[in-house]
């Protein structure tokens, strides 16, 4: 799995992409989840506010680029998707 962190064009998150393709209606029976649809997934997890898309792109609101890293690859984790 490859991950790669950035900050965001707004300075307001970071944007994680990976190589994955995540099933968001999926995700949603895993997560507790704020809105569940097949183009995003909008969450808070562990007090962080995340948006997921299929694509594997999040975009992470946490302080710093290796707390939106470690969030990341916990949720990911959580979804069952191990790092290699």
């Amino acid at each position: 799995m490859a991950i790669s962190v950035r900050l965001c064009s707004g300075r307001t998150a970071f944007e994680v992409s990976t190589n994955i393709k995540i099933d968001l209606i999926n995700a949603s029976k895993v997560l507790d989840t704020r809105v569940a649809t097949k183009y995003i997934l909008l969450l808070d997890y562990n007090g962080v506010e995340i948006s997921v898309y299929p694509s594997g792109r999040m975009l992470i609101k946490a302080k710093t680029k290796e707390d939106s890293l470690d969030v990341a690859r916990n949720l990911l984790s959580e979804l069952g998707y191990a790092e290699e």
